[in-house]
């Protein structure tokens, strides 16, 4: 008897089947599926082709960790400033003023606000810049008071980055999509704060998923705060 053997498949075959030309023909037909089935078996699923990388994809730049804990406040300014009796009309814009961009930068500063006019009465329109540590965020006011009733509008055109602020976001939107921890980082480049017109800004942030993906975003300064668009 001689064996072959190619893999895991093998058979053997006998010479007494010379004499028996019909044998080895069908001996011949029936081997090839045969083979086909065993083949088959021996070779499996392609497991590499399916399985998720364990390699994460490179990070597209030097960065470095952001921080997590949230830092934004809602107590207010961290210093007043004079102006004019409390509940006055004057005051109270003074004061909501500085929340907003308390707010919109998501972290607490000690602020402070002047403008090149008071608002007492009538109808006003004036120039108002408001002091975040040492940064400055000039607004357009109006304001319209009557008969004991006040209303008034700020515009600004441009906002406060934070840098803990855009670190606690990123952090929780890598959390949330499943990200590899300590992978959420930003470009090292980013200041501790900033004041940028709103839209985009020249920094990135990344985090690499747990399929070894790398998320990529522009960071953005929006009136409301800090946003994060596809790159």
């Amino acid at each position: 008897m001689k064996l072959l053997r190619r893999g895991c498949l093998s058979y053997s075959g006998q010479g007494g089947v010379r004499r028996y030309p019909d044998q080895m023909r069908s001996f011949r037909m029936s081997l090839g599926p045969l083979l086909l089935l065993a083949l088959v078996a021996c070779s499996g699923p392609d497991t590499a082709a399916t399985a998720p990388s364990s390699s994460p994809a490179e990070p597209p730049r030097p960065g470095r960790l952001m921080p997590s804990a949230n830092p934004y406040t809602a107590d207010g300014p961290a210093t007043t400033t004079d102006y004019g009796a409390p509940g006055t009309p004057h005051a109270e814009i003074m004061y909501k003023l500085q929340q907003q961009v308390l707010n919109q930068a998501g972290s607490p500063a000690h602020t402070s606000v002047t403008c090149n006019k008071k608002f007492l009465t009538g109808n006003v329109t004036a120039r108002c810049t408001v002091k975040f540590d040492d940064l400055a965020v000039p607004m357009d006011v109006t304001v319209s008071i009557a008969d004991q009733y006040m209303t008034w509008s700020a515009v600004a055109s441009v906002g406060v980055l934070s840098r803990p602020n855009v670190g606690f976001l990123w952090n929780s939107e890598a959390a949330n999509n499943n990200a590899r921890p300590g992978t959420a980082m930003c470009d090292a480049a980013m200041p501790d704060q900033a004041v940028f017109p709103f839209g985009a800004t020249p920094f990135y942030c990344w985090y690499t998923t747990e399929l070894g993906t790398v998320v990529e975003k522009q960071v953005s300064v929006d009136r409301r705060g800090i946003t994060f668009e596809n790159a």
